[in-house]
């Protein structure tokens, strides 16, 4: 029991946020139009691209060997950052699939260090010049609406290393466009939703110096709503790969949405429809059904070893940590 309580409080985000405890630093918002559009006249970034030989989703991070999945579109370029990598979506102008690793023991060691986000500087988002800027949703798009440019791999994830100058560099790769999805703001901030998830788990792995490869995506439909030009993802995924206190693997699949949060979205058909503010724990079965992607990690998936017994699974919803299957 106190295995379960622990791995829920890593994952308690999925639908809730302890607001009484101390929270990552959040970002303050920007005048977006003021900085986009002096990014944009200066037509992308003039900053180092990544640097190819220490960057990059290290597959081998955890005792279980990861293999990044490979993608339906074989065009699709695959671009390594530090400590995490992005395959991009050419017609979505998206990542695919974005995969990084967590070490919050390289964290800790290096934390009392590691300057403070304003310290570092204003957040600068940039074009990756490795691909045509026609693969990148522009900075522009952001402007005067209400979607945030979302983080796909957060810059707190990757904020560790063997020294202070390489978190830094972490924490750069991460305001590449080819990093970010149009996310509603309410989505984005929302305890109950991604930022939820993401502030407990980055929390709870560093307080017990945990390793976590990470897997994070968007469902694209055909039928997602268009603004400006930019179909919006109406629901984003997620893959946790970890090792338990036993030693044993855990990969578990989650699916987070925001059709809710858009206005007049296409309504997605027959199916089953996932209700507003609810997080749920899929089996990633149906995470690669979705997106095409295949990941290998079934045999670690505890949904899945409870289809393979013959029980009934589905999307289960999030409201209590007994109701996580580990």
């Amino acid at each position: 029991m106190k295995i379960l309580r622990m791995l829920w409080q890593w994952l308690k985000s999925l639908f809730s946020f302890n607001e009484e405890e101390q929270e990552l630093e959040t970002p303050v918002p920007t005048d977006k139009t003021e900085d986009f559009d002096t990014q944009e006249q200066n037509g992308g970034t003039t900053d180092p691209l990544p640097t190819e030989k220490t960057a990059g989703f290290d597959t081998r991070f955890l005792p279980l060997p990861l293999n990044l999945p490979k993608v339906p579109d074989e065009s699709s370029p695959l671009l390594h950052y530090q400590h995490f990598s992005i395959a991009m979506n050419p017609a979505r102008r998206m990542p695919f699939y974005t995969a990084v690793n967590i070490d919050a023991e390289g964290y800790n060691r290096l934390k009392s260090e590691i300057p403070s986000r304003k310290e570092i500087g204003a957040d600068r988002w940039v074009l990756d010049k490795r691909i045509p800027s026609t693969m990148q949703v522009p900075a522009s798009f952001y402007v005067n609406n209400d979607f945030d440019i979302g983080h796909m791999v957060r810059r707190e994830d990757v904020l560790w290393g063997n020294t202070v100058e390489q978190a830094i560099i972490a924490n750069n790769d991460t305001f590449h466009l080819t990093n970010a999805t149009p996310q509603h703001k309410d989505f984005n901030r929302s305890a109950q939703r991604w930022k939820g998830l993401e502030d407990y788990a980055l929390r709870n792995a560093r307080q017990h110096n945990l390793r976590v490869s990470v897997f994070s995506g968007c469902i694209f439909a055909d039928n997602d709503r268009k603004h400006r030009d930019v179909q919006i993802p109406g629901k984003f995924w997620k893959i946790l790969v970890m090792t338990k206190a036993n030693g044993e693997p855990s990969a578990t699949g989650y699916i987070v949405q925001q059709d809710d949060l858009i206005e007049d979205i296409t309504e997605r058909g027959v199916g089953f429809q996932y209700e507003q503010f609810k997080t749920y724990q899929v089996p990633i079965a149906q995470i690669e059904q979705a997106t095409g992607l295949r990941f290998g990690l079934n045999e670690h998936d505890p949904m899945q070893k409870m289809a393979t017994r013959g029980e009934p699974v589905g999307p289960s919803v999030i409201d209590d940590y007994e109701d996580i299957v580990f």
